[in-house]
């Protein structure tokens, strides 16, 4: 009898060592900061540290019957687990023996900042600790463009995605003075939670011409920045003197000027007709009127091309789409199916309506998935509309003049001559040509726009370069 008694006194003796009537449960004071896409440990220790194997933990973030993480008795309950954690948490059972209720959580997203409870049941007792999660996205590098241009004033646009929070935005001018109070600035949220940022200002020219677009997450300590320079020609400084000579000249000479522009734009297009067949050998035979298509695995996920594989636009949603190493990432462009390594290539694409693109060639060896400029030290030969401006790509950024907007555009490749051409294709007059390149390898047709608004590539069979 005597020993029958020691033996149940010396069981719950055991029993209230092994799970004491109180205990408490810690966690880190401080916020924990995560980047979007990555895992992170969320801390959570039972004090003393007894076995959690016969206890409930539960985490959870505000509702307490949908929890982020349950475990009861050892055993991981995803039937009542919250839908947007499966899959995603992790206990780490081995540390259970030593009271360890820490919680694994994988591939962070926007919608995970808050503030999460490690909650301890043993039936007799509960605890629980309170945490606050910080969540940051860091977004892609800005990306500055011109709008257009009002009198002598040019409205500089910066875009850029992946953002969260909201980051803070900073115009500098080329002197490094801060001009971000002149800038109107928008934020737009996608499907992930994360934001889209585009800010743009209105800028006169200053002693360099040279911009800055700069965007901060704080949480995360990291900015991205962006910058452009901006030739003279886009700001015009009106000369009195030339004003006042052109306007006594034309007194004079107003009664014959219409009859000399008529005739010399008439003459204008045959002397370049003429200079481009003394340059070139022309034979109509010779000519490939290419009959181009799109090729959607090298598309920006932004840009939706149609089934025809003949036209593209701008689209604000990313396609669910496997990236590879044909496709674009950083910029909405869209490549040829087919390349030339030889020979002299024609072919016209309908601009008409679209107030933002740019097209020509690239070489097949160009960078597809970082910012990169396009110009033809990097493998790009194409001309630009910004609204009505018009800009060969070259390595200054030369402008084009206009006597009309081109509806179509003609691009002309003469790889022997190494050589890009182009073109009004309506009215044949000669827009700007990229001369004294190195050609290596094969040349793609290339279009790039970020208007919801269709460049189409028109049909071989309408030819007649002529």
């Amino acid at each position: 009898m005597k020993r029958r008694c020691f033996s149940i006194l010396f069981i719950l003796c055991i029993l209230q060592t092994a799970i004491p009537e109180k205990f408490r449960v810690t966690g880190p004071v401080h916020p924990i900061i995560v980047t979007v896409g990555e895992d992170v440990v969320l801390q959570c220790q039972l004090v003393p540290g007894i076995s959690l194997d016969n206890l409930e933990v539960r985490w959870f973030k505000s509702d307490f019957t949908s929890p982020v993480h349950l475990c009861t008795d050892r055993q991981d309950r995803p039937d009542v687990q919250d839908k947007a954690y499966q899959g995603r948490t992790e206990l780490f059972k081995d540390e259970f023996p030593r009271g360890n209720a820490s919680l694994k959580l994988k591939k962070i997203r926007a919608s995970d900042e808050g503030s999460y409870t490690c909650f301890i049941d043993s039936k007799s007792n509960y605890e629980e600790a309170v945490m606050n999660l910080k969540v940051g996205g860091f977004g892609h590098q800005p990306w500055i463009h011109l709008e257009g241009t009002n009198k002598q004033r040019v409205c500089l646009v910066c875009k850029s995605d992946g953002w969260y929070p909201e980051p803070g935005v900073q115009w500098l001018d080329g002197n490094g003075q801060d001009v971000t109070a002149q800038s109107v600035t928008t934020h737009t949220k996608d499907s992930r939670g994360l934001f889209t940022v585009l800010t743009q200002i209105d800028v006169t020219s200053d002693s360099v011409n040279r911009f800055s677009c700069l965007m901060q997450n704080s949480l995360l300590n990291k900015e991205e920045e962006a910058h452009l320079q901006i030739s003279d020609a886009f700001f015009p400084k009106v000369n009195a003197w030339l004003v006042t000579f052109w306007v006594a000249a034309g007194l004079v000479i107003t009664a014959i000027a219409l009859d000399i522009v008529f005739h010399r734009k008439n003459n204008k297009k045959i002397k370049e007709l003429r200079l481009f067949c003394t340059l070139e050998g022309y034979s109509d035979q010779a000519i490939n009127y290419a009959s181009v298509t799109l090729d959607k695995e090298t598309a920006h996920l932004k840009l939706e091309v149609s089934d025809d594989r003949k036209s593209v636009r701008w689209t604000e949603t990313s396609r669910s789409l496997p990236d590879n190493e044909k496709r674009f990432t950083d910029f909405p462009c869209v490549l040829g199916s087919e390349g030339f390594s030889s020979g002299r290539h024609y072919w016209k694409v309908e601009v008409a309506g679209n107030q933002e693109w740019s097209l020509g060639m690239v070489a097949e060896s160009v960078d597809r998935k970082g910012q990169i400029e396009l110009k033809p030290e990097n493998g790009f030969w194409t001309i630009e509309c910004l609204g009505d401006q018009f800009v060969a790509n070259s390595s200054s950024r030369t402008a084009i003049s206009l006597a009309e907007i081109p509806k179509r555009i003609g691009v002309y490749l003469s790889y022997k001559s190494e050589s890009v051409s182009f073109y009004n294709a309506d009215t044949k007059c000669h827009l700007y040509t990229f001369r004294g390149n190195k050609f290596t390898g094969k040349l793609y047709p290339v279009l790039r726009t970020l208007k919801n608004e269709w460049l189409k590539i028109c049909p071989s069979s309408v030819q007649g370069f002529w």
